[in-house]
C-alpha cells in the first residue's frame, strides 16, 4: 500500500504536523482533496504536489511548456473535457489506442471518464494544474501569450470537477474505457459531474470568504472545520 499525500509530504520537509491538521480541518469543512486544500491554503506550491503525488503512485511527471504536443492528440478529447476535468492530452498512439494524458490530480472515477469520453486507454501523466491550463488556452484556442498562472491567482476553469470527494481511488497506472454495456452509467455520471460542477464552484467561493475572514484575523485556519467535527 502507497504512503499517505500527507505523510509524504511530512517526509520531504514540505510541511510539519501542524499545517496537515489544520488542512486535514479545512477538507472536513469544504470538502475536495487533501493536495487541493493544500494548495489552497499556502502551505504547499503545485509543483511540490505534483512531486509528492509522484512519489506516492509511481507516476511519471511532464512540464507542458516544454512538452511537445501531438496535434492528433489534440483531436482525442474536446476542450471542453479538459476544461471540466482538468486534463490535456500530450500524445497518442492510434494503433493501441492508447492516450498519455496530463492530470494535476489522477483521480480514478474521474479518469474513467476521460476515457469514456476519448475511447482510448489512458497513461496518467502527472502535471500542475496551472500548466494545464495554460496548455488549453494555447493548443485550443490559439493563445499563444498565455502563461500559467500564478500561486494565489484565479484559476479559469474548475480543476478536477468530476472528481467526487478526498477519499476517491487515485489511478496509479492505465485506466481503461468502460465496457459498451456502461454508457448508460457513463451518461449518468457526466450529469453528476455537471452538478458537482456547480457545487465546487459555490465551494470555491465560499472558501474565497473564508479567507478574507483569516486575513483579517477574525477566523484561525482550521476553526471552521474543528467546530464543524464537534458539532458532528
Amino acid at each position: 500500500m502507497s504512503a499517505k499525500l500527507g505523510d509524504i509530504l511530512i517526509q520531504q520537509g514540505v510541511i510539519d504536523e501542524e499545517k496537515l491538521l489544520a488542512a486535514l480541518s479545512d477538507q472536513r469543512a469544504f470538502g475536495g482533496k487533501l493536495g487541493r486544500t493544500l494548495v489552497d491554503l499556502g502551505y504547499v506550491t503545485e509543483e511540490q504536489l505534483v512531486h509528492a503525488l509522484a512519489t506516492q503512485l509511481g507516476l511519471d511527471t511532464i512540464d507542458l511548456t516544454q512538452a511537445q504536443i501531438a496535434p492528433d492528440a489534440l483531436s482525442t478529447l474536446p476542450v471542453d473535457a479538459c476544461e471540466r476535468y482538468g486534463v490535456f492530452p500530450v500524445r497518442v498512439d492510434p494503433q493501441r489506442r492508447v492516450l498519455w494524458l496530463a492530470t494535476a490530480e489522477p483521480d480514478q472515477g474521474t479518469l474513467q471518464e476521460v476515457a469514456q469520453i476519448a475511447q482510448h486507454t489512458l497513461e496518467p501523466i502527472l502535471c500542475t494544474m496551472s500548466s494545464i491550463d495554460h496548455a488549453v488556452r494555447r493548443y485550443y484556442f490559439g493563445d499563444q501569450a498565455a502563461q500559467p498562472d500564478r500561486l494565489g491567482d484565479p484559476l479559469r476553469s474548475i480543476p478536477g470537477a468530476g472528481q467526487r470527494n478526498g477519499d476517491g481511488e487515485l489511478a496509479a497506472g492505465a485506466v481503461a474505457p468502460l465496457a459498451a454495456h456502461g454508457d448508460a452509467i457513463a451518461e449518468l455520471r457526466m450529469l453528476l459531474v455537471r452538478l458537482e460542477k456547480q457545487m465546487t464552484a459555490q465551494g470555491r467561493a465560499f472558501r474565497a470568504l473564508v479567507e478574507i475572514l483569516q486575513d483579517k484575523g477574525i477566523v484561525r485556519r482550521g476553526e471552521l472545520g474543528s467546530q464543524a467535527t464537534k458539532k458532528g
